[in-house]
C-alpha cells in the first residue's frame, strides 16, 4: 500500500478501525518522521535568517577588532566593592556595640572574611523544613 494512501486512511476515523496492527504502526511512524522533518527543515531555515539578519544589522564599516576596543572613562571610578566594605563594617560594628551594649567607639574591627554560604540544595530544603515545622 502506497504510503500517501496509507496516510490518507490513517486520517479517518472510520476507516483506521479496519486498518492492520502493521498499517497503523508504519503509518504512526511516516506521520511521525514527516512532522520531525518538518520542524527540522523549518529550524535550519530560521537559522538562516538569523545569520542573515545579523549580518545586516552590523555596521559595514567596523571590523571586529574595533568592535572589541572598551573606551576607558576619562574619570577614574571609585570600586563600590570598596563602598560596601566600609557599609558593612559600620554595620557589623553597630551589631556588635548593641549587643555588648557599649558605644561604637570602643570597637574596632580589624579584619573580616567573607564566607561562601552555598548550601547545597537538600541543606537549603532541610533547614525551610525544619523551620516550618517549628509552628
Amino acid at each position: 500500500m502506497p504510503v500517501t494512501e496509507l496516510l490518507a486512511q490513517f486520517a479517518n476515523p472510520e476507516v483506521i478501525h479496519t486498518l492492520s496492527l502493521t498499517d497503523k504502526l508504519i503509518a504512526g511512524l511516516v506521520a511521525t518522521f514527516l512532522g520531525m522533518g518538518i520542524t527540522f527543515a523549518a529550524l535550519i531555515v530560521l537559522q538562516f535568517v538569523i545569520v542573515l539578519m545579523e549580518k545586516l544589522t552590523n555596521s559595514p564599516g567596523k571590523t571586529d577588532s574595533e568592535k572589541s576596543k572598551i573606551i576607558k572613562p576619562a574619570t577614574p571610578i571609585q570600586d563600590p566593592t570598596i563602598s560596601a566594605d566600609n557599609e558593612l563594617i559600620a554595620v557589623i560594628s553597630t551589631v556588635i556595640a548593641l549587643q555588648l551594649k557599649t558605644s561604637v567607639s570602643n570597637i574596632v574591627v580589624r579584619n573580616i572574611e567573607k564566607i561562601d554560604n552555598n548550601p547545597p540544595t537538600w541543606q537549603r530544603a532541610g533547614i525551610i523544613e525544619q523551620m516550618n515545622n517549628r509552628r
